[in-house]
């Protein structure tokens, strides 16, 4: 190696040397330095592992929201877990939004006081993700007790030898030389000796103040809001009434007897960084059904034990001794999945959680743990049979996908996010939604009590109302409720749908045979393509492909609610004559008026004639054509040709009226009544008649099948401008592709769905 290159290694190592050992000598600080710092920041420095972990979802999930000013709101927010559950994880976990507002619930179950002697039992059917979500939760959490954000502190005892009493260090040296002389280990003789004595149930630093004092020392260093905070809310209560373990405890009582002053003990009392790591057991403590238990009962630190025993041998003697509990004291214990070994582990939950202690021999260890498991529907009923040990248990369900948003998710994830190109806009949403259909209950109180007459809806919906469920599942109200059911969409009704989502989603088909079936259709459908003016396009997928899979796979289909398919095509079209609806309206005014300009200019003129309008500067071929166009959206109804002459003879004998008028007061022509009563008349029947062009322009069909070629152009002005203006904006505001957005609106034509949604 280059010098050059061996000196910036060394750099390189000096740098992450000075590093390590900042971290390392940031780790541990004195009491006095902890309260400081919690002075600062109280709210970071006082919290238990529930907190942290309430802290830690909230940290990573974003949430909106969208009905707050609704004064009918139930608070089920629009949740995005993917911080939490998704990103840089070895599998990802998609929540839905049912999933992700228990979740929520769950965490702020903590600010609520809901914190020992309690067990949460993520319950769910095979294949939902249950154990995947529960490992990502843990990921998240190692990861974020890690970060600055999530620091928390243990307590470190530093027994500091010279002020333990007269010969104490000088006693400890002779022990040690001999100690060490015996094991043939050489001995380093220094000035002052001291005993690092970490809790091996990581207690909170405060724990160690006497349980009578902690209000007093508090007082002194928190203020403001932050008092308040802390001195009355019940997830800080923890902070008043939890004794320190016995360790702690004994610990402080032989110091105390010793040394006659509290500021010397409290000089001995060290916080170190709390670091939770799954692989070591340290914080994190995760077991599987076929994990064996250590023999041992309990644990003994026999070197610290005999320099404890050393230091204190003229006063009671401090007892090392601890069990596999105090590893995840202040952490979380985990029990992933409740068969085999863990059966057991999780029936022996049952003294700790209902007395919050744990014996070993005479010792009394406390054990506040957040304990959590994974388990079957199935097992539910065997493992829980006793009343007093149900009482203790907080279920969450884990069920299979109910929002068509997060499904879709699984099939990126499975397949790649470019198979949404092979789509047309809408249709592999409605994929997931058929999948999802058949995980819902289809005799649901809650959407009878709420609508009573489901057959006002059979354009939009199935008489399930299963679609409108998913909607809402969704946190997404649809424009097409009535105004009275809307108004009927109260608190009440709205917390009766979302409670029904505890019980739905245990059935149907699960997540890994919902990504077998997509792969099975979208391996038939994938590799179909049409040439076009000799140039490869691809045919993307439509509604029409769905319904012929599902229809011809007969294992399938029989699991799907009867009519579901049928009305998410209703669904589907109605919301694509929506689109195209929005797409079709001009609403470029100054488009509009030169068509009214153009149009009271070419009155005064005969069919046939070419003439350059002086108000708009734009060439005009007067033809019945060009008339129709604009008079399409100036009559309130269709009326036939001699009526439509008449029409034009009485506007041009007006115009001519209105012409005198203008050259009198030298006005411009959009200042006329005339001008103004043809422009507000287009504008109302535009929006009344905005599928014209779908039910009886001909032209308009052949139009689209030549947007984007040369052919276009042998179309009228009028009519190019139409449809160049709908196709734009198809793709501008609905997300279609060029090809996309001439197939749906061919899908539209040739089916004659305008006719179904005509107003």
């Amino acid at each position: 190696m280059s010098p050059r290159l061996l000196n910036n290694v060394k750099s390189v190592l000096s740098t992450l040397d000075k590093k390590i050992k900042k971290d390392e000598k940031d780790s541990i600080i004195s009491f006095e330095q902890f309260l400081s710092r919690a002075q600062a920041e109280p709210h970071k420095y006082f919290r238990n592992v529930f907190q942290l972990f309430s802290n830690m979802i909230y940290h990573y999930v974003a949430e909106e929201d969208e009905y707050e000013t609704d004064p009918e709101n139930i608070k089920y927010k629009t949740i995005d877990c993917d911080r939490l559950l998704v990103d840089n994880t070895n599998t990802p976990f998609f929540a839905d939004l049912p999933l992700a507002n228990r979740l929520l619930r769950f965490a702020d179950s903590f600010k609520e006081g809901a914190q020992q002697n309690k067990i949460y039992v993520f319950i769910g059917p095979p294949g939902s993700g249950k154990s995947t979500f529960l490992n990502n939760l843990l990921i998240r959490f190692q990861e974020y007790s890690q970060s600055s954000e999530g620091i928390t502190y243990e307590v470190l005892w530093r027994l500091e030898d010279e002020q333990l009493g007269p010969n104490i260090a000088e006693d400890i040296k002779e022990a040690l030389k001999d100690y060490y002389s015996r094991n043939k280990v050489k001995f380093k003789d220094r000035a002052g000796f001291h005993l690092d004595v970490p809790c091996p149930n990581h207690d909170h630093p405060i724990l160690a103040v006497p349980r009578e004092h902690r209000k007093d020392l508090l007082e002194q260093i928190i203020h403001g809001e932050d008092r308040i905070k802390i001195f009355n809310k019940k997830e800080y209560e923890w902070v008043f009434k939890q004794e320190p373990c016995t360790i702690c405890q004994s610990i402080y009582q032989a110091l105390i007897k010793r040394l006659e002053s509290p500021t010397k003990v409290f000089s001995m009392l060290f916080a170190r960084r709390y670091v939770f790591d799954r692989r070591l057991g340290k914080g994190i403590s995760v077991y599987n059904p076929g994990d064996n238990d250590p023999e041992k009962l309990y644990y003994v630190n026999t070197q610290i034990q005999r320099e404890l025993s050393q230091r204190f041998k003229d006063s009671e003697i401090v007892k090392y001794i601890y069990s596999k509990y105090a590893s995840t004291n202040d952490g979380v214990y985990v029990l992933m999945d409740v068969k085999g070994n863990n059966e057991k582990r999780f029936l022996d939950l049952h003294g700790i959680i209902s007395e919050g202690t744990h014996k070993i021999e005479e010792i009394e260890e406390n054990v506040s743990s957040l304990f959590l498991a994974v388990m079957n529907p199935e097992d539910k009923d065997k493992i829980l049979k006793l009343k007093s040990f149900k009482d203790r248990i907080t279920e969450i369900n884990v069920n299979y996908i109910l929002n068509y948003m997060a499904e879709v998710k699984i099939y990126y994830n499975a397949f790649g996010a470019q198979i949404k190109n092979k789509f047309l806009p809408g249709v592999l949403n409605n994929f997931a939604k058929i999948i999802i259909s058949s995980r819902l209950d289809c005799n649901s109180e809650a959407m009878k009590e709420w609508i009573k007459d489901y057959k006002k809806y059979s354009k939009y919906c199935d008489e399930d109302l299963l679609l409108l469920k998913l909607s809402i599942f969704n946190n997404k109200i649809p424009s097409w409720l009535t105004e009275e059911d809307y108004k009927n969409f109260d608190r009440n009704v709205r917390r009766k749908i979302v409670n029904e989502s505890e019980r739905e989603g245990r059935t149907g088909f699960s997540g890994r045979e919902s990504i077998n079936i997509f792969n099975e259709f979208y391996n038939e459908v994938r590799k179909r393509f049409s040439e076009s003016n000799g140039k490869k396009r691809s045919v993307l997928i439509t509604m029409e492909d769905l319904k012929n899979f599902f229809n011809k796979k007969s294992d399938y289909f029989k699991r799907i609610p009867k009519g579901f398919i049928d009305s998410i095509i209703r669904l589907y079209n109605y919301n694509v004559m929506q689109q195209i609806k929005k797409s079709l309206f001009h609403q470029n005014e100054e488009r509009i008026s030169k068509d009214i300009q153009n149009y009271l200019f070419a009155t005064n003129y005969d069919i046939g004639e070419k003439q350059i309008c002086p108000y708009t500067g734009e060439q005009l071929e007067i033809t019945d054509a060009f008339f129709e166009v604009i008079e399409q959206n100036l009559f309130d109804k269709k009326v036939d040709g001699d009526k439509r002459k008449e029409f034009r003879n009485d506007i041009a004998s007006r115009f001519t009226i209105s012409l005198q008028s203008m050259q009198a007061d030298d006005s411009e022509i959009t200042n006329t009544p005339l001008y103004n009563e043809l422009y507000n008349n287009y504008m109302k029947n535009l929006r009344e008649n905005i599928f014209q062009p779908f039910l009886q322009y001909t032209s308009f069909e052949n139009a689209i099948k030549e947007y984007g070629t040369s052919k276009l152009d042998v179309f009228d002005e009028r009519t190019k401008e139409q449809v160049t203006f709908l196709l734009q904006n198809l793709e501008k505001n609905f997300g279609y592709s060029k090809n996309g957005a001439q197939q749906v609106c061919l899908y539209v034509l040739n089916n004659k769905i305008a006719e179904t949604f005509k107003e």
